[in-house]
């Protein structure tokens, strides 16, 4: 009896580096090796900073707030050049304020969604979606 086996394809190869090395443990050089230098991202603020160095910043400020933070992604959706991701963030806010939100010490849990566009093996462009109420609710900036 033979197992069926499920082929990872190139651009979730690619991402969950980007989750593991980038997001998980902090490599901010590893945006570089996955989107390309004009990458467009929706839904993340970075002020002052476009491309990939508008990804780049936005990492680097939420490993500076959450330097425990872990992403864990619960499911991908694939079709052609589009890869969305369902994850699951968590951390503790321990390290640098976080767009003006001193550090509280609290733990977080919070879901999201990212899209992400391809093009000749490169990021394009991505969306990202996540309660961000929920966010500063858990960090208890509403008591």
């Amino acid at each position: 009896m033979t197992t069926p086996t499920t082929e990872v394809s190139a651009h979730r190869q690619l991402l969950e580096h980007y989750y593991e090395e980038c997001l998980n443990k902090g490599d901010l050089d590893a945006v570089y090796q996955k989107a390309i230098p004009g990458h467009i991202s929706h839904g993340t603020v970075a002020e002052g900073f476009e491309g990939v160095e508008h990804l780049r910043e936005w990492v680097r400020i939420q490993r500076a707030s959450f330097p425990d933070l872990h992403v864990v992604v619960d499911e991908w959706i694939e079709q052609a050049d589009t890869v969305v991701q369902r994850f699951t963030a968590r951390g503790t806010h321990s390290g640098e304020d976080y767009y003006g939100i001193p550090a509280t010490g609290r733990p977080f849990e919070i879901s999201g969604i990212v899209i992400d566009h391809f093009a000749d093996g490169k990021i394009i462009e991505s969306w990202f979606s996540m309660d961000s109420m929920e966010l500063v609710k858990q960090l208890g900036l509403f008591g």
